[in-house]
């Protein structure tokens, strides 16, 4: 049985997953959080109307648990995130999706971190799941400093992939959140909030020995079923937090440069792959969204970078059939 902190004591982080429509991933979610050190840990589950059977399989395994459920009408992630942030006791903010998972000790070495040297933000080291395979962890390789600047992560963010802009791998003081709420949107409500709180953040602590396992590739995720909006949304989260960004830390210019044409690129994929755009609607869209990797294409191939991302950004150019096919391609060697 896990250690669960009683409800007098202090609670110190509060774990926030949003559900829906997960049934399958909830078994193991629970084995996964009930092998780590609960005290002076609560474990929030906001269920966002689910109607998969979700609902009633978070009950029965929460039944013998301390983790809170808490119900909600289907509103969206950002609404059920919003709800936690409400009800969240804890001193710190760490966030899971229901379909990934911590490594063994996660909670606890965050629990460790938060207690010894009180940072406003937590960075840990994370690795995708691809076809249930664990890929390479990414900041253990590189030596990421223990105590980085918010100029770095940033940096990290806007350009190397190593870090994402997203709430898992993270901790965050719960202060961070104030007047930082999620846009109800459906695709990237977190993008911005979580820009927000590490531009707001004095102090970061990076905790090398534990990881964030992301499954990068269910078929039913939204980052896979992306409609014309979301699209849009996903663009406006990068030019608003470019905003924000240009003005504190303008050494990032050239960076924020990339970012917004990661974006594009990362616009035109969601196109080519989504199942919620009809076909017929496909390449206008892919057509509006390549036009800053057209205009920039010769900054893309000088810049430094792999010969797959210039490769992916060519096609990319060359029109949406290209684009098409290799991504078709490199799914199948995939599988």
């Amino acid at each position: 049985m896990p250690q669960v902190e009683a409800k007098e004591s202090k609670v110190l982080i509060s774990v926030i997953i949003p559900v829906y429509n997960v049934k399958t991933f909830l078994p193991s979610l629970f084995e996964n959080l009930n092998e780590q050190n609960l005290t002076h840990t609560e474990v929030l589950f906001i269920d966002d109307g689910s109607t998969d059977g979700s609902s009633d399989e978070l009950d029965r395994l929460a039944k013998d648990t301390d983790f809170i459920v808490i119900h909600q009408e289907n509103s969206g992630v950002a609404a059920a995130r919003n709800y936690a942030l409400d009800a969240a006791q804890g001193e710190y903010l760490c966030f899971i999706d229901p379909d990934d998972r911590i490594s063994l000790d996660y909670l606890h070495v965050l629990k460790q971190v938060a207690q010894n040297s009180h940072p406003d933000l937590i960075i840990t080291d994370w690795r995708k799941v691809v076809n249930g395979m664990p890929q390479p962890l990414y900041l253990k390789p590189i030596n990421f400093p223990q105590f980085p600047t918010t100029q770095l992560i940033l940096a990290e963010i806007l350009s190397s992939g190593r870090i994402i802009g997203s709430l898992w791998a993270k901790m965050f003081s719960a202060k961070l959140f104030n007047n930082n709420r999620f846009p109800m949107q459906r695709t990237s409500s977190d993008y911005v909030p979580v820009i927000n709180a590490i531009c707001k953040a004095q102090h970061i602590c990076y905790a090398s020995d534990i990881f964030y396992a992301y499954t990068s590739d269910r078929t039913t995720s939204l980052q896979n079923n992306q409609n014309p909006q979301d699209i849009h949304d996903s663009i406006q989260v990068h030019e608003k937090t470019a905003q924000l960004i240009r003005k504190e830390y303008p050494a990032l210019e050239n960076l924020l440069r990339f970012d917004l044409l990661n974006s594009a690129q990362q616009a035109c994929i969601h196109i080519c792959r989504s199942r919620a755009i009809p076909n017929n609607k496909r390449r206008g869209l892919f057509r509006h969204y390549r036009k800053p990797i057209v205009n920039n294409l010769v900054y893309l191939l000088k810049r430094s970078g792999s010969l797959k991302y210039k490769l992916i950004m060519l096609c990319i150019a060359l029109g949406y059939h290209t684009t098409n096919l290799i991504l078709r391609i490199s799914e199948l060697k995939h599988r």
